[in-house]
């Protein structure tokens, strides 16, 4: 059968420029949607990090505002210039480390028998005492006090533990405590013998530092994901052993955390500034490296020369530097540059003692280890800093808790 002269089709060409349109108009559609999803993406990628830093920022900063809360202020903060968590060790372009101690509010038992190597409760205990938790034995009065270490995990409903005498290991923020918290010798004092039992409580160590993982599960692949870590001095996860793996990761992308103190001062004087120019003292040296005349006493005036000294006992100000970093790079960006010292931009105006500027990651170095090099890599970074002042290390004299306590 013939069509009808008068009805015809679509020629060839209305057919390609049909399609050529149709092709356009779609790939404008699908360009649309990708700039879109790329700007979503760009978008939910600054926030993730923003929550990140803010998380890691206000764990830290409660932690470090309640430093010092009934333990002595010569060993309520320690600070870590520069620590290599992959080899627990000081090493160069490397985040700060840094461990706060405040007594446990809630724990508190009387000792009914104190040995050098043993303590020996009223009450039964209603939770574990974890090996490397650090105990305060206070006698009646509170003048007389000692730090201890608990050596074996202690079971709820024990009442008794045993002590840590071992010799004491360098201290580092992913180890048990040092020397510090180990006084078994202050014991054979008569007052932990003798009337009225003396009080125990418990010291919480916390510790902060930054370490890398590879989210892969690799493990001949170096860490490619930086983490801000928690540690608490304990063997938590009952391997018998206090290391790296007892710690808790507390937020992911946390590139770099710098650390800097303001230590006291008196009348109009500069105040002195420790870790922003010049290595921070390490650890418990920090300490143990000033000479028993010049360490601040519990009992010293605020305008002591004791007070005066370059001490943790007489930190006024924690300025804490948080960076962290999206959690995959976008290679078609050249990722965020923080300004280590030594980049250009990065020097800032010059701080109240007038030999030294700011800087944005303060004694960083112009190497980071790679790890945690904040600059350029694709990825989108946050900086958040403050400044926290500990009060309690303004305390002057060890007390007894009033409440009956638990734990």
């Amino acid at each position: 059968m013939r069509a009808p002269p008068d009805s015809r089709g679509f020629t060839l060409v209305e057919l390609l420029v049909g399609t050529t349109v149709g092709a356009i108009v779609l790939t404008g559609v699908c360009l649309v949607f990708v700039s879109q999803a790329s700007q979503y993406q760009a978008h939910a990628s600054r926030r993730a990090v923003q929550a990140s830093v803010r998380q890691a920022l206000g764990v830290m900063e409660r932690h470090v505002r309640n430093a010092g809360y009934g333990v002595d202020p010569d060993r309520a903060i320690l600070a870590y210039d520069s620590y290599d968590a992959a080899g627990d060790a000081h090493g160069d372009g490397y985040p700060d480390g840094l461990t706060v101690h405040a007594r446990d509010l809630y724990f508190r038992r009387l000792a009914t028998t104190v040995k050098p190597d043993a303590l020996h409760f009223d009450r039964e205990l209603q939770r574990p005492l974890r090996k490397g938790d650090i105990l305060l034995v206070l006698c009646p009065g509170a003048i007389r006090y000692a730090y201890v270490t608990v050596g074996e995990t202690a079971p709820a409903k024990a009442t008794s533990v045993k002590l840590d005498t071992t010799p004491a290991p360098v201290d580092s923020p992913a180890g048990p405590p040092g020397a510090l918290f180990r006084e078994q010798g202050k014991m054979t004092d008569a007052c932990f013998h003798d009337g009225e039992p003396p009080v125990v409580v418990r010291v919480e160590r916390t510790s902060f530092y930054v370490t890398s993982f590879d989210d892969d599960g690799d493990a001949a692949t170096p860490g490619t994901t930086p983490y801000l870590m928690q540690h608490r001095g304990v063997d938590s996860n009952d391997d018998g052993r206090i290391d790296g793996a007892d710690a808790t990761p507390i937020a992911v992308g946390i590139e770099q955390l710098q650390v800097a103190y303001i230590l006291n001062t008196v009348g109009n004087s500069a105040p002195a500034l420790v870790g922003v120019d010049g290595a921070v003292p390490w650890g418990e040296t920090w300490h143990t490296g000033t000479p028993e005349s010049n360490r601040p006493r519990l009992d010293d005036a605020y305008a002591s020369l004791r007070r005066l000294q370059s001490h943790p006992a007489n930190i006024r100000q924690v300025r804490l530097t948080l960076v962290a970093r999206s959690t995959q790079p976008d290679r078609q960006r050249p990722g965020d540059d923080v300004l280590t010292p030594g980049a250009a931009g990065a020097e800032g105006p010059a701080l109240p003692s007038g030999s030294l500027s700011w800087r944005q990651l303060e004694n960083l170095g112009t190497r980071p280890a790679k790890a945690f090099d904040p600059r350029g890599g694709g990825f989108t970074r946050a900086v958040l800093r403050e400044a926290i002042a500990p009060k309690n290390l303004l305390m002057r004299s060890q007390f007894i808790p009033i409440h009956r306590g638990g734990g």
